[in-house]
């Protein structure tokens, strides 16, 4: 399978599911967003082709597949939450 192959898998099942409902996670312990962020980096490794102890997955996250750790996804999907409310709110 090529690797855009598989990176279309993983954000169809895997990341998608890890930002269901995501928001709620914003102010809970880090042990959770820990866990979370742990399914990420087991996607990441398998879309890139990694072994776990390799270095650099961080920067294969960032700059290669584009995609957000766990408390930076949060941030952000609260930020378009309360950005979107904020725009419904002024065309009342």
């Amino acid at each position: 399978m090529d690797k855009e192959s598989a990176a279309t898998l993983v954000h169809a099942f895997v990341t998608s599911r890890v930002d269901y409902c995501n928001a709620v996670y914003a102010m809970s312990p880090q042990t959770i967003s820990n866990r979370l962020q742990r399914v990420i980096n087991a996607a990441a490794r398998v879309v890139s082709e990694t072994c776990k102890y390799d270095c650099g997955l961080k920067t294969i996250l960032h700059d290669e597949l584009q995609w957000l750790d766990v408390s930076e996804r949060i941030e952000y999907k609260l930020g378009a939450m309360v950005y979107v409310t904020g725009v419904c709110m002024t065309r009342r």
